[in-house]
C-alpha cells in the first residue's frame, strides 16, 4: 500500500495573472542558484518516475491476479490499460475535479482499511505470529545479509514533504499548518503500524521463504496472505481479501494521480521560472506532451520489468532521491534562509537551527549507510 500523494502534489488553482508556482526546483534555485535548482529538479523527476514505476508495476500484478472480468490479459497490458485511464482523466478533467476523485478514493481506502482491521481476528490472525517478527531488517546490513534494509522503504512510504507548500498556501496560518501536518502525518503512520501487525499476525515471518535465486531476496507476506485467509477464514476470509485489494487499489490510484500531477507541476514551475510566464500551459499540444512525459517512461519500465519491480523501485526511491530531497535538502534550505535573515539583522532561535542540523545529519547518515550497504553487496 502506498501513501496518498494527490493532494500533496497538486498546485493550488490560481488566477490567470498569478504566475507563482511552488516546487523544490524554485526553492533550491532561490537558496543555492540555478545549477543546484536544475540538479535537484532532475532528482525530483527521478523520484516521481521511480514512484510511478513501483505503483504501475504493482497494479499490473494485482489486476492480473484478480481479473474480475476474466479478460486473461498479461500484467503488462493491465498496466497499460490502467495508466491510459488515469492519464486521460488527468488530461481532460479540471484540477478540482481530480481532487474530488482523490477524496472519494481516500475515503474508500480508509473504509476498506477499517474493514481489514475489523475482520482480521476472524481471518486467521494470531498474536503468536508477531513473536516471529524479524527485527534485524530494521538495522542496516553493511556486511551483506539475507534481507535488504527496510528503513528506505518506510521512508518512501511515509515521507511526503511535498505537501507542505500546498498546506501553507491553502491555510495561511502557521498554527493551522502545524496542526494539519501533525494530524495528517499521524494517520498514515498509524495505518502502516496496524497493517504490519495484521499482515505478520496472519502470515508470520519465515526466512525459508526467501527467494534465494534473487541477488536481492525479498520476503513478501502479501504473496501468501490470500491463501492463508481463504484457508482459515472461509467466507470472512474472502471478504477480508477483497478489503485488502480495495485498499491497495485505491491507495495506488491516489499515488498515480498525484505523481502525474506532481510532474506537471514541476514542468509548469520550470517554464514559469525560465520564461517568466505560464507559456504554453493552456496550449493543447503542450498539455498532451507534458502528460505523456509524466506517464509513458514509467509505463515502459513497469511493463518490461519483473513482478518484484515494486519493491526494488520503492527501496531505490527511499534510499536516495526521497531521503536526499525531503530529508537533507529542506533543512539545508532552511539554514540558508535563516543565515540570510541573520545577515539582515534579524534574530534566529537556536532550537530551530539545532533541529535542522539534526535532521540534515540523520538524513546524511542514512544516505551514507545505504551507499555503504550497496558497495558491500
Amino acid at each position: 500500500m502506498k501513501k496518498n500523494r494527490t493532494n500533496a502534489t497538486t498546485y493550488d488553482d490560481k488566477s490567470d495573472g498569478d504566475d507563482e508556482i511552488i516546487s523544490i526546483f524554485s526553492l533550491v534555485r532561490k537558496c543555492f542558484g540555478n545549477t543546484a535548482g536544475v540538479l535537484t529538479g532532475l532528482l525530483f523527476l527521478l523520484l516521481i518516475k521511480a514512484t510511478l514505476v513501483a505503483q504501475l508495476s504493482k497494479v499490473g500484478v494485482l489486476l492480473e491476479e484478480i481479473d474480475i472480468l476474466n479478460l486473461g490479459l498479461h500484467r503488462g497490458l493491465f498496466t497499460i490499460l490502467f495508466s491510459s485511464i488515469v492519464a486521460t482523466t488527468c488530461l481532460v478533467r479540471k484540477q478540482r475535479s481530480i481532487e474530488r476523485i482523490n477524496d472519494v478514493l481516500t475515503s474508500t481506502m480508509l473504509l476498506s482499511f477499517a474493514s481489514v482491521v475489523a475482520l482480521a481476528s476472524r481471518s486467521g490472525w494470531s498474536l503468536d505470529g508477531l513473536n516471529h517478527i524479524n527485527y534485524k531488517s530494521l538495522f542496516p546490513s553493511v556486511g551483506g545479509g539475507e534481507s535488504p534494509w527496510v528503513v528506505p522503504i518506510f521512508i518512501q512510504l511515509l515521507l511526503y514533504n511535498e505537501v507542505v507548500p500546498l498546506i501553507s498556501d491553502r491555510l495561511g496560518d502557521e498554527k493551522k499548518v502545524r496542526r494539519a501536518i501533525l494530524f495528517g502525518s499521524s494517520i498514515p503512520l498509524l495505518m502502516c503500524l496496524m497493517w504490519t501487525c495484521i499482515a505478520l499476525g496472519i502470515v508470520p515471518y519465515d526466512p525459508s521463504l526467501f527467494d534465494c535465486r534473487s541477488s536481492n531476496p525479498i520476503y513478501d507476506p502479501l504473496s501468501r496472505l490470500g491463501e492463508r485467509v481463504l484457508t482459515k477464514g472461509g467466507s470472512i476470509g474472502k471478504l477480508f481479501l477483497a478489503s485488502v485489494n480495495i485498499m491497495a487499489g485505491s491507495a495506488i490510484c491516489t499515488t498515480v494521480f498525484g505523481s502525474i500531477l506532481a510532474t506537471i507541476q514541476y514542468l509548469d514551475d520550470v517554464i514559469a521560472n525560465s520564461f517568466g510566464a505560464r507559456r504554453g500551459r493552456n496550449n493543447r499540444i503542450s498539455k498532451i506532451a507534458k502528460h505523456a512525459f509524466a506517464i509513458i517512461p514509467s509505463v515502459c519500465v513497469a511493463v518490461l520489468g519483473s513482478k518484484e519491480l515494486y519493491y526494488h523501485a520503492t527501496a531505490f526511491a527511499g534510499e536516495f532521491p526521497c531521503t536526499f530531497l525531503f530529508g537533507l535538502i529542506p533543512p539545508l534550505c532552511n539554514l540558508r534562509l535563516r543565515w540570510t535573515q541573520k545577515e539582515q539583522g534579524e534574530s534566529i532561535r537556536l532550537k530551530h537551527v539545532t533541529s535542522q542540523v539534526l535532521l540534515a545529519t540523520v538524513s546524511a547518515a542514512i544516505l551514507a549507510v545505504c551507499r555503504l550497504s550497496k558497495q558491500q553487496h
